[in-house]
């Protein structure tokens, strides 16, 4: 057994099955009311976009393709209710619903304690970025989702010794590297374990290469990508570097300095995401861990959760916290095997310990309100129309988020006819998913324009707007760098025009850009 610990369970579930339906419907119940109703900023904004255009490339390189999450969402289509966008947002209410279930049955089948399943399940349900991600078109709940199963298999691995099981956790992990390449952390982690069985022959050299097959088929649709885009380049090197890095974070992915900045944004994530005093029984769970017989189980838990978390305070990119996710959820069940190390102790404190799990969700609900009159700095460079910006990011839930929706119907609206409107990488998102669903005036052009493989496209130049610019048809969301193209900061003024700007007559050489608030 793997838990000598409990070999008289106080509150043991006596149905895993049913055990888990629950927790998972409940899970599903949270992320139903939670999630946003249509149209998204951002990256949501843009998965939402291919899958409608069945796009399983897009146009940022290979590595931040992930295919499988899209095969799924376009799967999701076929649901006989709701828009696409909506359909499109489900996928990571069910994935986060998995996740969270999975969570509670392995903490249920190491420790036999329903009580230390319920502190890890609830923890992580409620954990900021985590709840966030359930609630918009993102990928990383289907990467949880899969990361948790693995976990699953290697737990039953530890108990029963059965090479199958490590057959299935290669299997698993291969088809995680086709939704996202975070899966490739993990298996540094699993191929280790291979390596040191095999050193110990404690697994059969067949069964290894069984595994490795597996990893290799459960990959297959990302490297068919791969092998794919090669076939069609004389470039290779290129190519298998969009594979791995994509085509812009080449640095990021590389980066290897862990400065004061990093740790700090670290100490926050972890204090948004934990706003409980379960965080200190992440130590004592390390602790409790440690002492348990099966150390194989054990070590690598204990190894995902380490490269994991490295990997995300390394990472310094703008949605840094995002890659935090995982270690998340290797974190919660950390909290797990601590709350287990107090029911041991203390079997009365099941109460404390549910109670302190759900804190987290009346820390969330006044806080964009408390951050709000306290002058709190979210660092941002700019305000996007229709969006609240303390609520977008400090509240987990999209329940009401209907601003992006507001705000192409704004423009639709206000906009003149035949008008020329910038935009960039955030706000374009919603009118793009517009466009493809027929509800955006055609007359308007919109920039970065949407070509027909649903690539991103560039700013205008000069040439292009002249007679637009000459008839004062051009409008821009943000007159910044970056969101704007620079040709038309440099020679042109902007007045405020409603939650956007116009672009006025050029610039005199001498004067100063100033650009009032709309």
């Amino acid at each position: 057994m793997l838990d000598s610990t409990a070999t008289n369970p106080i509150d043991s579930p006596p149905r895993p099955g049913r055990f888990y339906l629950l927790v998972a419907g409940c899970a599903l119940a949270l992320y139903l009311v939670s999630v946003a109703p249509g149209a998204l900023w951002q990256d949501g904004g843009q998965f939402q976009v291919r899958v409608l255009q069945r796009d399983l490339l897009g146009c940022f390189g290979l590595a931040l393709s992930h295919p499988l999450y899209h095969l799924v969402a376009i799967a999701f289509q076929i649901l006989p209710f709701g828009e696409s966008a909506f359909k499109t947002n489900l996928v990571s209410v069910v994935f986060g619903a998995v996740t969270v279930a999975n969570v509670a049955l392995l903490l249920a089948l190491a420790t036999r304690r329903l009580t230390s399943a319920l502190v890890a399940a609830i923890a992580l349900a409620v954990a900021h970025t985590f709840w966030q991600h359930c609630a918009l078109a993102e990928t990383y709940t289907l990467t949880t989702a899969l990361l948790s199963t693995e976990l699953l298999c290697l737990l039953q691995y530890a108990r029963t010794r059965r090479a199958g099981w490590l057959v299935l956790l290669l299997l698993v992990n291969g088809v995680g590297i086709s939704n996202h390449l975070i899966a490739l952390l993990s298996l540094c982690c699993y191929g280790t374990l291979l390596i040191v069985l095999a050193i110990r022959r404690q697994v059969a050299f067949k069964s290894i290469l069984a595994a490795v097959l597996c990893w290799c088929v459960g990959g297959g649709l990302y490297w068919g990508m791969v092998v794919w885009q090669m076939s069609g380049s004389s470039d290779w090197t290129a190519v298998l570097r969009g594979a791995f890095f994509g085509d812009r974070y080449a640095g990021n992915v590389l980066n290897t300095t862990l400065g004061r900045r990093e740790l700090v944004n670290t100490f926050l994530y972890l204090g948004l995401n934990f706003p409980t005093p379960l965080i200190l029984l992440v130590p004592v769970g390390l602790v409790w861990l440690w002492r348990r017989e099966d150390r194989l189980f054990v070590g690598t838990l204990v190894a995902l959760l380490g490269i994991h978390f490295v990997w995300a305070m390394r990472y310094n990119v703008p949605d840094q916290y995002t890659f935090f996710i995982p270690s998340i959820v290797l974190l919660a069940i950390v909290m797990g095997f601590g709350a287990e190390w107090v029911l041991v102790r203390r079997p009365r404190c099941k109460s404390v310990l549910i109670a302190a799990a759900i804190l987290p969700v009346l820390v969330y609900l006044p806080l964009p309100y408390v951050a709000r009159a306290a002058g709190l700095d979210l660092g941002l460079a700019r305000q996007i129309p229709f969006r609240s910006e303390y609520e977008y990011f400090l509240h987990p839930f999209k329940t009401r988020d209907h601003g992006p929706e507001q705000f192409v119907e704004y423009l639709g609206s206000m906009l003149p006819t035949d008008a020329v409107l910038i935009a960039d990488g955030t706000t374009v998102r919603p009118i793009h998913y517009f466009q493809l669903t027929g509800r955006w005036r055609p007359d308007l052009t919109v920039y970065p324009a949407l070509d027909e493989a649903g690539a991103e496209g560039r700013f205008p130049d000069e040439s292009e707007l002249r007679d637009a610019l000459e008839q004062g048809r051009v409008y821009v969301v943000t007159p910044q760098p970056g969101y704007c193209p620079k040709w038309l900061l440099d020679q042109h003024n902007f007045e405020p025009a409603g939650h956007i700007y116009r672009v006025t007559g050029p610039r005199m050489p001498a004067s100063v850009p100033e650009i009032p608030a709309p």
